[in-house]
């Protein structure tokens, strides 16, 4: 099967990125369309992907394209993930309608950020979490500390766009593809108590999940 021709011009245009210093000026298409001998439309539907991919960085006030800073990307479980191994991560907790209470935390790697995880919890079902929590004990220790909760839940994986609110707190625009994961927990009389979510900047962070995995509430 013959290699697509974008694809040929993504192999040539890694190449050639890869001799560049990191936010350095990336050619214009027209010179790339002439130097590799590839028409525009091939060269900015390669472009379009490594910028997708973190490799190029375009907009927000710079003219053209660079180069984007190759940072190591922090690889996480997801239960080392829910167990707060980011560098430092800033944590919030409000009152919401109708009985819930939502812990939300941004996940830092350096000074980046690379996530943001929210738990919605039952406030009938911890009572004081708002007043209580010292939102520098990571929340499954706190519950199982305080309130004697424990919960398995089955986590479920899916891409996501960022939505306005995700997108502020990560620095990026909103509808940016994430990597979300999400799960529910219950007590042991089979009620929902908690709903917990994380969403990952998909070029800055890869989740890799063991072959089979639990995590506390």
């Amino acid at each position: 099967m013959p290699v697509p021709r974008y694809y040929q011009a993504k192999a040539k245009l890694l190449d050639l990125l890869n001799e560049r210093q990191d936010n350095t000026p990336f050619p214009p298409e027209r010179v790339l369309s002439d130097l590799f001998g590839m028409s525009r439309a091939t060269i900015r539907k390669a472009l379009d992907e490594l910028v997708l991919e973190g490799r190029l960085v375009r907009g927000a006030g710079r003219r053209g394209t660079a180069v984007a800073p190759r940072r190591p990307v922090h690889r996480l479980g997801l239960d080392a993930l829910v167990r707060d191994v980011a560098t430092r991560e800033s944590t919030t907790v409000r009152p919401a309608a109708q009985d819930l209470v939502v812990v939300e935390s941004v996940l830092v790697h350096g000074d980046e950020p690379v996530g943001v995880r929210s738990a919605s919890l039952r406030a009938s079902r911890f009572p004081g979490l708002a007043r209580l929590y010292d939102r520098t004990t990571p929340l499954p220790k706190f519950l199982r500390d305080t309130y004697g909760f424990e919960s398995a839940a089955q986590p479920q994986c899916a891409t996501a766009l960022a939505t306005p609110h995700v997108a502020a707190r990560l620095g990026v625009r909103a509808a940016t593809p994430l990597l979300s994961v999400t799960w529910l927990s219950h007590d042991p009389r089979g009620q929902a108590v908690a709903r917990s979510a994380v969403f990952l900047r998909s070029d800055r962070a890869h989740l890799a999940l063991p072959r089979s995995n639990t995590v506390d509430g």
